[in-house]
């Protein structure tokens, strides 16, 4: 057989078996983001019935991050809750989340923003799937995050309290929140 032949159908074989471990990717990507957000509205519902949306705000502050940690943990991948406009530290977004976060803002703002977003970078230390589920502000997220006239007085108290630099407050139904993260190493 030809050795140029050889090389093509080499080449084909390798970009092949890529594809296919980005698609494995981002169908794990999409079910861990989905997961995630599953978790915490389920978890936010729970609460608002037990207390209102004094008892979802504390639940929220502190689960959110537990359910993050298990989905981190159990399967092995970076995932989280980013913002620009973030409530907990834990939610500031790294240089690149930030980037793609104000272009979903933007896709927000024209109508033309997708369910998922992904990307497959470079980094340092391998080739890596980038997947953000954008998250956004639904009427029932401003009794906590929208403006000053629909926070009450208990809510105020309480995020001035726990997160005094809070930035997750003016929005409007509609608007667009942040995403969840996912990152997955796609080369060892």
């Amino acid at each position: 057989m030809n050795k140029g032949i050889v090389a093509i159908l080499f080449i084909f074989l390798l970009q092949s078996q890529g594809d296919q471990k980005v698609q494995k990717a981002i169908d794990l990507a999409r079910k861990v983001s989905d997961n995630v957000v599953d978790s915490v509205k389920a978890t936010l519902f729970k609460e608002l019935g037990k207390g209102g949306y004094l008892n979802a705000i504390s639940a929220c502050s502190n689960l959110a991050q537990d359910i993050i940690k298990a989905h981190q943990s159990k399967y092995g991948i970076y995932v989280r809750r980013v913002s620009e406009k973030y409530r907990n530290k834990l939610d500031k977004p790294d240089d690149y989340e930030l980037v793609i976060l104000r272009k979903l803002d933007e896709l927000n703002k024209t109508g033309d923003l997708p369910q998922e977003y992904y990307e497959v970078v470079n980094e340092k230390d391998g080739r890596y799937l980038r997947y953000f589920k954008p998250l956004i502000v639904q009427p029932m997220c401003l009794n906590c995050h929208g403006t000053d006239e629909f926070l009450n007085k208990s809510i105020k108290d309480f995020l001035k309290e726990k997160y005094p630099e809070d930035k997750a407050v003016g929005y409007k139904a509609g608007d667009f929140r942040g995403a969840v993260s996912v990152k997955i190493k796609l080369s060892d």
